[in-house]
């Protein structure tokens, strides 16, 4: 069967099964015109996929398809077309075959789509799908597919993509009714996509279910930008509204894409653009609500004049009036008034989805509050049925059952000299606390005196009742202590340090001393809807007194005021004397927007998760920041920041997270050339690029700016150790004295380690596991410094212990590690053993190529390790820590090895050399 012909009859299917059963057979005497085999093949899959029900886990269209195509090419599978090997065929179309193939040189699954023998015997069709191919490539975002290359070989031109595990949302929406929530989410997904095409000047032309993948997680992936759509295109890179001319094609579907989703302007041959993508995306939508489209007909041609002449049915009537709206603008039939960007369309769908979030919650609030009443009604019913008794007699209210001041007048019946003479006292003190809380809550500070030196900000408690709302009290700390922590001569503690007294702030004093801080500013929040209350306190360690306190109550719109003012408050309660350009920095806003603030607060809660998930979902949060305020430095930190996280842990594909991580970190310097963040993100993307005196340069710059940067002067720390320079110790200490929590042993042990002062380093690690003896990164850090001395058996020891305490996937290096001191303890079956395991994972998705050359290193196969080294290096993956780190020594005498060196830009062994 030639591929037109199966792009047909998939057409003819779906078009079927979305008419009622009582309609299909008009439809198919229409659409198939006397063409019997036509016809049969569509009622066959019909029949197949109603007769299947749910006791099959594929639709009878794409077990058809597989068939179909393994008829074709059945000697694919189990093959090698160029260094890809052929696993499996995952499905077919009018376009050709994709398959399952895992990239033999970089260890990697990918999509391997090969084109049909019948579109590549015309060069010029070929010239076109390579150069669009190379366009679509280009793009860089999350939500579209990642093409890694394409091809020729043994006859066959083929594009090799990124492997995605989820379904199509075709199968997403049959397999349920999704919630209006989800189809915003999924939706707003594909117009991030769509804008970042947009501005490249690519047209996608074929939005669709079948073209949308759905990961397990939610995550949206949008496929086949230009990959096999055969249509003059002139890309313009610089011009986001990028027009083309296209033809009306025999076959639908063929040029213009699938009939059901095409624009009015495609559906009449008349000149496209962006606003083309955002109809079909209309449509999407409207089936991803209702589980039909809007425009629909017997046979194509009725299906174009239904797209030209009639306007869509209603949504679902519990679909709220602004979806409609948005629905109704994206299906205008005239372009100019649809949404003049996928951007403009992606905010609308994200700022509303997050309204029926919020209301959601207020609902369940209300909910909550009138149980809430009941009790309280019936408790006031207690509480006047125990006044009663106390009325009549009794000597002694019980505690709680009447309020006091029904008790001194109960008291004053009885001693009524007595009680007026406590009355008046309690009227002194009263008067003189009030006069106290109100001089202080207008913040006013204790008695001038010697300014206070440092301060920690503790996670603001949450008071809501929510979980929802703990990324906006962790922010608040947050975007205090970034305000702070420019001030000259104060110390801030970061929040890392501080998360762990997360839900532990009842002893401000015991909590500033354990931090070595003079002061301690505690706070509590609570979100009802969209109304915010905020209490805040800054205590003297020294003597437990209070130095100011206030309460605010405001909309969550007033967030990013109410902050700066705490900022303001604590400055003047430490004593802090400030010049004016000072006064300025801590006034200074990074975003005057405060939707953006809040996702970008979204994505550092998630990023202090410190899971996988937790880091791809920051990405989105921080992406989400960046569309709604694209001048927003800080959004650009953190997405940097996260991808950077997530190609150290081993968890992401080095070179497409970094080259991102690099255009948001100057993105963030541009827009902000003061903020040490940015420069420190900068500096390690500089360190993929092995630009070694412009790395020094930044971390320098972001020390510069703000001495206290634990972050900055750890990564300096490791750059100095890179060239033998003995300062490297000076910069670490002071990130271990900046990390007061003590779980974060490594900055110290990790340089004594890598400059072979073991002894210390082992008593760095000992004393961390006398505070925290079941943490499992002080063992595995251990482990490694044990092995290092030759200490084997003690080594072993340490590194079993960190993989039973914690073997999650975010610690990706703990079973390459425990496999290298088996082998070099002289148990290789066991190092072998996780060496398979290791094999597999990667069948399943990316494994750093780090990880097999820690293990071949321990069995002494040192081909396999420089060979692993040298594709580590391929993908970009950081080898800042192979010079130094003790279990590669063994390599140093190989020529390979100078030669890794010299690739780095390191010309010899990093002990002794001297800084660039």
């Amino acid at each position: 069967m030639k591929p037109e012909r199966w792009q047909q009859i998939e057409q003819l299917y779906h078009a079927a099964l979305d008419h009622k059963v009582s309609g299909r057979n008009a439809f198919l005497n229409q659409a198939c015109d006397g063409d019997a085999d036509l016809r049969k093949e569509v009622e066959s899959l019909i029949a197949s996929h109603e007769q299947a029900g749910n006791f099959i886990a594929e639709s009878a269209l794409k077990v058809t398809a597989k068939v179909l195509a393994e008829e074709q090419t059945e000697s694919l599978v189990g093959t090698m077309l160029s260094h890809y090997r052929i696993e499996s065929l995952l499905g077919v179309g009018g376009m050709g075959e994709v398959y399952l193939a895992e990239d033999t040189k970089l260890g990697r699954k990918v999509a391997l789509k090969l084109l049909p023998i019948t579109f590549t015997r015309d060069a010029e069709p070929l010239r076109r799908f390579e150069q669009e191919a190379r366009a679509a490539s280009a793009l860089n975002h999350p939500n579209i597919l990642t093409i890694y290359e394409i091809g020729q070989a043994d006859g066959h031109h083929y594009a090799a993509t990124e492997f995605i595990a989820g379904e199509t949302l075709r199968e997403h929406v049959r397999s349920k009714r999704v919630p209006i929530e989800e189809a915003l989410d999924i939706a707003g997904q594909i117009a991030s996509a769509l804008a970042a095409a947009h501005e490249a000047g690519i047209v996608h032309r074929d939005i669709k279910p079948e073209n949308i993948m759905v990961r397990r997680d939610g995550f949206v992936k949008v496929l086949d930008f230009g990959l096999a759509k055969l249509i003059p295109n002139e890309v313009k890179a610089a011009d986001s509204a990028a027009t083309e001319k296209v033809k009306l094609n025999t076959y639908p579907g063929m040029v213009l894409g699938t009939v059901q989703y095409m624009s009015p302007e495609q559906a009449a041959g008349q000149d496209v653009d962006s606003r083309t993508d955002i109809w079909s995306l209309g449509v999407v939508l409207y089936e991803t609500i209702c589980g039909r489209t809007p425009f629909v007909g017997p046979t194509p041609s009725h299906t174009i004049v239904s797209i030209l002449e009639d306007e869509a049915a209603p949504l679902r009537s519990d679909v709220p009036e602004e979806v409609e709206e948005i629905v109704n603008k994206a299906l205008r039939k005239n372009k100019e008034e649809r949404y003049g960007t996928a951007s403009e369309l992606a905010r609308e769908l994200k700022s509303l989805r997050q309204e029926l979030l919020v209301e959601a919650r207020l609902r369940s609030t209300h909910s909550q509050d009138a149980g809430n009443r009941e009790i309280g009604q019936s408790a006031q019913q207690t509480d006047l049925e125990k006044s009663r008794d106390a009325a009549k007699g009794a000597e002694i209210a019980q505690a709680g059952a009447i309020s006091s001041a029904e008790y001194l007048i109960t008291g004053i019946k009885r001693h009524k000299q007595a009680a007026i003479a406590a009355a008046v006292m309690i009227l002194v003190i009263t008067t003189l606390a009030y006069a106290l809380y109100f001089e202080r809550g207008r913040g006013n500070v204790a008695p001038s005196g010697e300014a206070i030196d440092s301060l920690a900000v503790l996670p603001f408690v949450n008071t809501s009742g929510d979980t929802n709302s703990e990324h906006l009290a962790d922010g608040i700390s947050d975007s205090v202590i970034n305000s702070l922590s420019g001030l000259p001569n104060l110390r801030v503690i970061s929040l890392n340090a501080v998360l762990s007294y997360k839900g532990r702030q009842s002893d401000p004093q015991t909590v500033g001393r354990a931090l070595k801080v003079r002061a301690v500013l505690m706070g509590r929040m609570t979100e009802r809807g969209d109304d915010l209350t905020i209490r805040a306190e800054l205590v003297d360690v020294r003597d437990n007194s209070r130095l100011w306190g206030e309460q605010y109550d405001r909309k969550r719109s007033e967030l990013l005021s109410v902050q700066e003012e705490i900022a303001r408050k604590i400055s003047e309660g430490l004593r802090l004397r400030l010049s004016v350009e000072q006064k300025k920095q801590l006034e200074k806003r990074s975003t005057q927007n405060s939707e953006a603030h809040f996702l970008y607060s979204l994505g550092r809660h998630n990023q202090y998760k410190n899971t996988r998930k937790g880091f791809e979902t920051s990405v989105e949060y921080y992406e989400q920041a960046i569309d709604t305020d694209p001048k927003y430095a800080l959004a650009y930190v953190g997405l940097a920041s996260a991808l950077q996280e997530l190609v150290y842990r081993g968890l992401a594909l080095p070179k497409e997270a970094l080259r991102k991580a690099e255009w948001a970190a100057l993105k963030a310097v541009e827009l902000d050339e003061t903020l040490s963040e940015a420069h420190n993100v900068l500096a390690i993307a500089k360190t993929s690029h092995k630009d070694w005196a412009g790395v020094g340069k930044e971390f320098e710059r972001a020390l510069e700016l703000d001495p206290n940067s634990l972050e900055a002067n750890w990564h300096y720390a490791r750059y100095l150790q890179l060239f033998g320079r003995e300062d490297a110790l000076v910069y670490g200490k002071r990130a271990a004295e900046l990390d007061v929590t003590g779980l974060k042993p490594a900055f110290l042990g990790f340089l004594y380690m890598r400059q072979r002062q073991y002894d210390d380093a082992i008593e760095v690690y000992l004393k961390a596991l006398k505070t925290a003896p079941n943490r499992a990164h002080p063992h595995f850090l251990l482990g490694e410094v044990y092995l290092a001395k030759r200490m084997y058996k003690e080594g072993l020891a340490e590194l079993q212990k960190a993989v039973a305490l914690d073997n999650t996937p975010e610690r990706w290096d703990r079973q390459p590690m425990l496999a290298y001191a088996y082998a070099v303890t002289g148990k290789p079956q066991e190092a072998l053993k996780i060496l398979a395991e290791q094999k597999q994972l990667a069948k399943q998705g990316y494994i750093a190529s780090y990880n097999f050359a820690i293990i071949y290193t321990g069995l002494g196969d040192k081909d396999r390790a420089f060979e692993y080294l040298n594709k580590a290096f391929d993908e970009g993956t950081d080898l800042i820590n192979l010079p130094t780190r003790p279990m590669f020594d063994d390599l140093r005498s190989d020529p390979r090895y100078a030669d890794l060196l010299r690739r780095m830009n390191l010309e010899q062994s990093v002990i002794g050399v001297s800084a660039p």
